[in-house]
C-alpha cells in the first residue's frame, strides 16, 4: 500500500492527531452512545508530550491521518488500548490498514523478551473484522456481547431470602471485595481474559482503576452498591459509571461463589436501577463473554438485550502459559 505511511505517534502534534480522533469520537457516540471524548482528552495530554507509545496511518495521496493504534507495557504485560481508522473505498483498504497497524503494535511486544503476555479489547468500527489478524499472530479470540436495556422497572428475578446487608459503594471495603472478585472468577472464563482477576491484589489494583479513570466511564458512587454476609465482609456488588447523559454502565458486577444462584445479583442491578431512574439514566449496558452462557441467558431474562459484538485478543509468551 505505497500511498500508506506509517508514523509513530511520538513524531506528530496534536493538531495532526485531532481530527481523526474527533471523528473517532462520533463514531463513538453514534455506534455506542459512549462519549468517548473523555478518554482522548487523556490520550491528546501525552501526545502534547510526545509519549503515547503508537502508530498513525498517514495517506500521501491526501495529505491525511486515516488511522492509528496506541498500546502500552505495564511491567511484563503489554496492552493495545484503542484501533480505529476511517472508512474508504474501497472498504478492504481499511481493513487492510487496520491489519498493518496491529501487526506493529504486536511487533513491539513479541519482540520484547520482557512482555510475556499481551491484552487488548476492541469494538470494530466500519464493519471490520479483527479477529483474523490476531490470530493469524497466535491470540486467542474470545467473542464478547454489549448489551443494552431500559431503565424502565426492575427486574423481575428473586431477590435473596437470606439477611445480608446492601450499602451504598464503600472504597474503604475495597480490599474484601477484591479478594472475593478473585475468588469469583477463579473458574471462570473470564480469569482467562483478564489477567487482573487472577489475584487479590490485581483484583484490587483493577476496582481501583475502575472508579479513578474514565476508561469505563466516570464512576457514579451514588449509583453503585456492596453486599454485605452476616459478618459484615462484601459478599457481592456492582460498580456503575456514566458513559454519556442519561446512560449507563456496569463494568463489573460479582458475587461470592457461595452466593450465586441464591438472587443477590438481581438485587444489586434492582438496587442500581432505582438510583439511577432518580438521576435521570434512562439506559444501562454490560458486557458479557459469549462462551458464559449461563450469564448470556440471565442477563436477557432481566431484560437486557444484545447491541454490539466485539473482540477480547489474548496472547501469552510460550514459556510462561
Amino acid at each position: 500500500m505505497p500511498d500508506i505511511k506509517y508514523i509513530p505517534i511520538s513524531h506528530l502534534d496534536e493538531s495532526v492527531m485531532l481530527p481523526l480522533m474527533e471523528e473517532e469520537a462520533r463514531i463513538w457516540m453514534t455506534d455506542l452512545c459512549w462519549d468517548y471524548s473523555v478518554v482522548q482528552q487523556i490520550l491528546l495530554s501525552f501526545i502534547r508530550k510526545k509519549t503515547l507509545p503508537g502508530y498513525a496511518a498517514f495517506n500521501v495521496s491526501d495529505n491525511r491521518l486515516v488511522g492509528y493504534i496506541f498500546f502500552l507495557a505495564n511491567w511484563t504485560k503489554g496492552s493495545i488500548g484503542a484501533l480505529y481508522t476511517t472508512p474508504t473505498t474501497p472498504p478492504d483498504k481499511a481493513q487492510a490498514i487496520a491489519d498493518n497497524l496491529v501487526e506493529l503494535a504486536i511487533a513491539c511486544f513479541q519482540g520484547s523478551s520482557d512482555i510475556r503476555r499481551i491484552e487488548t479489547q476492541m469494538f470494530p468500527f466500519h464493519g471490520q473484522n479483527y479477529a483474523r489478524i490476531f490470530e493469524k499472530y497466535g491470540f486467542r479470540y474470545y467473542p464478547r456481547v454489549y448489551l443494552v436495556r431500559n431503565i424502565d422497572a426492575d427486574v423481575s428475578e428473586k431477590e435473596p431470602a437470606a439477611p445480608v446487608k446492601i450499602i451504598p459503594w464503600d472504597s474503604a471495603l475495597i480490599s474484601g471485595a477484591a479478594a472475593m472478585t478473585a475468588e469469583s472468577y477463579r473458574n471462570h472464563n473470564d480469569y482467562e481474559i483478564l489477567e487482573d482477576y487472577h489475584t487479590p491484589a490485581s483484583c484490587e489494583n483493577y476496582l481501583r482503576g475502575l472508579i479513578t479513570s474514565p476508561g469505563c466511564g466516570a464512576f457514579l458512587p451514588d449509583a453503585s452498591f456492596m453486599c454485605l454476609d452476616e459478618h459484615g465482609l462484601p459478599c457481592g456488588y456492582a460498580v456503575c459509571s456514566r458513559i454519556s447523559d442519561g446512560r449507563a454502565l456496569i463494568p463489573q458486577i460479582a458475587t461470592h461463589p457461595a452466593w450465586q444462584g441464591h438472587g443477590l445479583g438481581a438485587m444489586l442491578i434492582n438496587h442500581c436501577l432505582r438510583r439511577l431512574r432518580t438521576m435521570n439514566f434512562h439506559s444501562i449496558s454490560l458486557v458479557v463473554t459469549q462462551e458464559n452462557s449461563r450469564a448470556n441467558e440471565w442477563y436477557r431474562r432481566m431484560g437486557f438485550q444484545p447491541c454490539r459484538e466485539f473482540g477480547a485478543f489474548i496472547w501469552n509468551r510460550p514459556h510462561f502459559s
